[in-house]
């Protein structure tokens, strides 16, 4: 029986009320810095022999599973005095008392701040051309920031850089995929010969994080775009829709339940006509502040009555996918979230592994209303074949809309002129 299914029948005798007071905040930086209501922010070395272990696709591995074994392992740190890492800046040491996997993770620390990162050579090359970086992490301070790798490929003049934001109440281990957002020169992925891993922050800000078990998972030979709204606001039924139809392409609508029938948001019907056309009307739990600020019970009485209100008014494919209130959740929120839904999206400021993202449940999305930013990331994503999450809310000209009518439509022009596919939660989801 598929998790949506035995959801459905666990939950079809506890309906409830649909929503609480209050509006799902969306907000997040179009540069890729932090959302707004949060705080953002040696030795030469060998390579350490990859190891292969079995892919397994019938489950998508969640953030917090230690199970997590697909791909190749680059580094798991338990024999890390012997792997040649050098120190960028900090303190390092490895810690038994709280790993991932294995014995011991990798300790991090800056009591003075700036920046904490360790670096690793690879003479012999390490061949990324058709892998992408997944690393397990865990990020006590500062309370939200940006983990960045940087990959030497051969030299700085050539590298790419990825920085992927980590929001504040997250500070259990979380798997990320190291979706790329800066390049320089003309990286050749198949021969890395230095990888940089860091944490930065403002100088007097501690940072204290852990890492473990660095792995390379598959690509595949194409990038992926996927158009998400949030809010379900009329602009996206009367604006996105049939702009993205005119291409032949269909996106998903994150869905605050008591808003739908109001002025300014979508109706019913609408929501309707939109999922016969191939679009996802995915959960966006209402609630005046950020999830975790709530006890468990409460998380998973909104959560619930999000999902019940989608599935029951005839959106199952689309209540599969939750999007993140404010972009924060915590570790409670991930395992309600994985009872009842499949996937999970949040501000991560990055590009995401296009086959099988290492957390299904905290896939990173880029805001879209900065149309520079946006175009810059989706290039790179195109000549790697990572997969980019767009999000917007209102789309018109005047105060009253986030992203004015021309920058909506350059970034669908330019999706347009990409050799990428274009895919919807439920299809991307489906063909895992």
């Amino acid at each position: 029986m598929t998790k949506r299914n035995s959801t459905r029948r666990r939950f079809l005798a506890s309906i409830g009320a649909v929503g609480v007071a209050g509006v799902a905040g969306c907000t997040g930086d179009p540069d890729g810095t932090a959302p707004s209501n949060a705080t953002a922010t040696g030795t030469p070395t060998a390579q350490t022999t990859a190891t292969t272990t079995d892919e397994g696709t019938e489950t998508p591995a969640q953030s917090n599973d230690p199970a997590f074994s697909r791909g190749e392992l680059v580094e798991d740190f338990e024999n890390y005095e012997e792997a040649r890492w050098g120190t960028i800046r900090g303190d390092v040491a490895t810690d038994t008392n709280d790993v991932y996997a294995g014995s011991q993770s990798l300790h991090l620390r800056n009591k003075d701040g700036g920046a904490a990162g360790i670096y690793k050579a690879f003479p012999d090359g390490l061949d990324l051309s058709k892998h992408d970086l997944s690393l397990a992490v865990k990020l006590e301070k500062p309370a939200s920031g940006k983990v960045a790798m940087e990959f030497i490929a051969p030299a700085r003049s050539d590298m790419l850089t990825s920085k992927r934001f980590i929001p504040q109440e997250l500070n259990g281990w979380v798997r990320i995929d190291l979706g790329y957002t800066g390049r320089k020169g003309d990286p050749d992925l198949s021969a890395v010969q230095e990888l940089r891993l860091l944490v930065l922050s403002e100088e007097g800000t501690p940072i204290d994080f852990r890492v473990d078990d660095l792995r390379k998972i598959p690509k595949p030979d194409k990038g992926k775009v996927m158009f998400t709204f949030d809010d379900a606001v009329t602009s996206q039924y009367e604006v996105a829709f049939p702009m993205l139809q005119e291409n032949g392409w269909a996106g998903g609508v994150a869905v605050i339940p008591d808003a739908i029938n109001s002025q300014g948001n979508l109706t019913t019907g609408q929501m309707r006509e939109m999922r016969d056309a191939g679009w996802d009307m995915m959960a966006h739990p209402q609630v005046p502040n950020p999830l975790p600020s709530y006890s468990e019970q409460k998380q998973r009485e909104v959560i619930q009555q999000t999902y019940n209100y989608l599935d029951l008014k005839g959106f199952p494919k689309g209540a599969r996918h939750f999007v993140a209130p404010y972009h924060r959740v915590d570790s409670t929120t991930l395992d309600i979230v994985s009872e009842f839904h499949d996937t999970g999206f949040m501000f991560g400021a990055c590009p995401n592994n296009a086959q099988h993202p290492s957390s299904m449940l905290t896939m990173s999305r880029v805001m879209g209303r900065d149309p520079r930013g946006t175009r810059r990331v989706l290039n790179i994503a195109e000549e790697y074949n990572q997969m980019v999450s767009i999000a917007w809310h209102g789309i018109g000209d005047g105060p009253d809309y986030e992203t004015p009518m021309d920058d909506f439509e350059n970034i669908v022009n330019h999706v347009a002129k990409k050799d990428m596919d274009v895919v919807t939660p439920s299809q991307f989801l489906d063909d895992i």
